[in-house]
């Protein structure tokens, strides 16, 4: 038996780690959901792939030395 896992939910067809990629992940069959999870250096969760904002955001940094706010 083969589990089908998104990884990022359904990134080919909405932005990554968003709940709306996740939901469509959902629909189309997946059973499970693959994500990655860092702390803001105010201690928040934040769910983003990569350990920087930059490839994904028009920000510059790690999010580990950005407040939450400033990741906002």
């Amino acid at each position: 038996m083969t589990d089908i896992i998104a990884h990022r939910g359904s990134k080919g067809t909405h932005p990554e780690n968003t709940c709306i990629a996740f939901r469509e992940a959902v629909r189309v069959g997946a059973e499970g959901i693959e994500l990655d999870v860092h702390l803001s250096k105010d201690g928040y969760l934040i769910v983003m792939h990569d350990e920087t904002v930059d490839r994904t955001t028009d920000g510059h940094g790690e999010i580990q030395q950005l407040t939450l706010n400033e990741l906002k």
